[in-house]
């Protein structure tokens, strides 16, 4: 009534089937799709958050606020490039919070060109979020 299988046959089924809940098992959670943080610039009078024409060796202030999205926030960093120069880190922060603000008083050059400013957060997950500002400088 019954056929017994034999051993070479057994094996491979039991690989297989163990190989299948193993599949099952560790199928990750879909909740939904992913939402990256949001860096917005502050509009409040006084600040700075568009990129524009300035003056040598003017003062600008600028703001961030920064949301955190589905993946907790990590690091903060504010980059400078200065024409198509190498970038130079300005600032850099961790953040152990879900949002996050930050202030930044940017005092342009004695010379005219153009100034890069970067605006980055990291998330745990290791992406990065950029907002940038550049200001063409002049005497």
């Amino acid at each position: 009534m019954f056929q017994r299988l034999r051993p070479a046959t057994v094996r491979p089924t039991l690989v297989l089937l163990s190989f299948s809940l193993l599949l099952v098992a560790c199928e990750r959670e879909n909740t939904g799709p992913t939402v990256n943080p949001t860096i917005e610039f502050r509009t409040d009078n006084g600040y700075t958050w568009a990129s524009d024409t300035v003056s040598t060796q003017d003062t600008l202030l600028v703001g961030v606020v920064i949301q955190r999205g589905t993946h907790a926030l990590n690091h903060f960093k504010v980059t400078r490039r200065y024409d198509n120069g190498a970038e130079l880190v300005m600032d850099s922060l961790p953040i152990g919070a879900d949002n996050f603000e930050f202030d930044k008083i940017i005092i342009t050059r004695a010379q005219a060109g153009t100034e890069l400013w970067r605006f980055n957060v990291v998330e745990n997950d290791g992406d990065v979020i950029r907002r940038s500002l550049t200001f063409t400088v002049v005497e």
